[in-house]
């Protein structure tokens, strides 16, 4: 029978884990805030079926408007102190073809510890699939720590 080494957490990354936990909570405080208010609520549904067409559409043209519109609505969310980050990160937004630059995404990580690769991606302006490769690279070279799987996955820069 072979036992298991517990990993300890460090203070750090306890505060980290917490940091990201507050965010969850305020972000679903801000989603029922939403679902109250109807015009609020009206304004988040446009945004979602604006990110659907986005993400449907081949027309860079077109993308560039919803893009332009959807940050019209989200800043009205904003100033009602609705955070859109639940399905407004899953937003396609393919700007450019290449990765992000891998130190923008560490200063990213470093800003934000405990984000998720769709926090990530909505910040950056880019997609999943292109932010994969940069994500496991910073991860090999042990810059940026992952905890959890699967869409649980977090990252927290190493010191």
């Amino acid at each position: 029978m072979t036992t298991k080494k517990r990993n300890r957490r460090t203070p750090e990354e306890k505060i980290a884990d917490l940091q990201a936990e507050i965010e969850k909570i305020k972000e679903r405080a801000a989603q029922a805030k939403a679902k109250k208010d109807p015009a609020l609520r009206h304004i988040s549904s446009a945004v979602r079926a604006i990110d659907k067409a986005a993400a449907e559409t081949k027309d860079s043209a077109t993308r560039t408007a919803l893009a332009e519109a959807r940050g019209t609505l989200a800043s009205c969310l904003a100033l009602h102190g609705v955070l859109q980050g639940g399905s407004g990160a899953r937003v396609s937004r393919r700007a450019s073809a290449e990765a992000p630059d891998a130190e923008r995404v560490l200063a990213y990580i470093r800003s934000n510890p405990g984000s998720g690769s769709t926090e990530i991606c909505g910040e950056l302006g880019t997609d999943a699939a292109t932010l994969r490769p940069v994500l496991h690279r910073l991860r090999d070279e042990g810059q940026v720590k992952v905890t959890g799987k699967a869409r649980a996955t977090r990252y927290t820069a190493k010191k």
